[in-house]
């Protein structure tokens, strides 16, 4: 309990000093090229839910994925989720994504601040996004996302 107190009052802290802006004027950017026509998988904006099943935790998920600068780069993946009804968090991440026909697979890794490192393995498809995770700590969960 107490960790989760201070896992709350953390986030709430980087929240206050980071604010949520620049993520929402980046996910109102990717909404509108999406509809637009002008991103293809699995570039631009998903949204969805997540669940961690260890926990019972659950909420909201929305992300912004872009390509890498070069091909030496990752994908990076810009993560904006809800818990316990009222707050919130995110967090970005480098992924490397491999191609096979039009499905896209992702594996890969990132240390998050308070949370500990995190494994990440991803589907994503034209209009689908399903990934599992699970971290040092013992979670174990998935999220889902599709195209809003």
């Amino acid at each position: 309990m107490k960790s989760l107190v201070l896992l709350t009052l953390s986030c709430s802290l980087v929240l206050l000093l980071t604010g949520c802006g620049p993520f929402e004027r980046q996910w109102k950017q990717a909404v509108a090229a999406y509809r637009a026509g002008q991103t293809t998988s699995p570039i631009g904006p998903w949204e969805g839910t997540w669940k961690t099943v260890t926990n019972g935790h659950t909420g909201k998920l929305r992300a912004v994925v872009t390509a890498p600068e070069n091909s030496k780069d990752d994908y990076q993946f810009r993560y904006h989720a809800t818990f316990k009804k009222n707050l919130s968090a995110g967090y970005t991440a480098h992924f490397p994504v491999t191609r096979s026909g039009s499905t896209y697979r992702v594996d890969g890794q990132q240390k998050l601040p308070l949370y500990g490192t995190f494994r990440h393995q991803a589907i994503i498809t034209r209009d689908r996004f399903n990934a599992t995770y699970s971290s040092k700590k013992g979670e174990i969960g998935s999220f889902e996302m599709k195209r809003p």
